[in-house]
């Protein structure tokens, strides 16, 4: 049965790739050791999307701890927030869109200590990649 885009369940889905992903353990030793590395991905209406959608997750070492649906992103407390239309977060994660290439356009938008993301880029393009890993069938909005 596929999984949904979106959902609890693709969540949890990345999660797993990214803990079984050696690039990302290798490349992700140092996110969040001693500060903030939990993102929020903003997911804004568009494309068969009707409301915006929060998606949180819970990086560190290399690890994803945590991957859920939140209602209220004031209600979590994230170093990082990535946020855009979900025909482009879509591509990304069927891996006809590069994460790190559309937020460097600007097409994507990206809050939080720049420096922490440049310092660990090996970890922010693993977990890119990783996206692209997930073994399950997944379903899209407006597909």
């Amino acid at each position: 049965m596929a999984i949904l885009y979106l959902s609890n369940e693709w969540g949890e889905a990345w999660c797993k790739s990214i803990n079984g992903s050696k690039a990302c353990t290798e490349g992700g030793k140092a996110w969040g050791v001693g500060w903030n590395g939990k993102f929020v991905f903003e997911v804004q209406p568009g494309s068969g999307l009707e409301e915006t959608k929060y998606l949180y997750f819970d990086f560190s070492a290399g690890e994803c701890h945590e991957a859920r649906l939140i209602d209220d992103p004031s209600k979590v407390d994230p170093g990082f927030i990535s946020s855009g239309p979900y025909g482009d977060f879509k591509k990304v994660a069927k891996g006809e869109g590069d994460f790190v290439a559309m937020t460097m356009k600007g097409t994507l938008k990206l809050k939080g200590d720049m420096s922490k993301v440049m310092g660990n880029f090996a970890f922010i393009r693993a977990l890119a990649d990783s996206i692209k890993a997930i073994p399950e069938e997944v379903t899209y909005l407006g597909e």
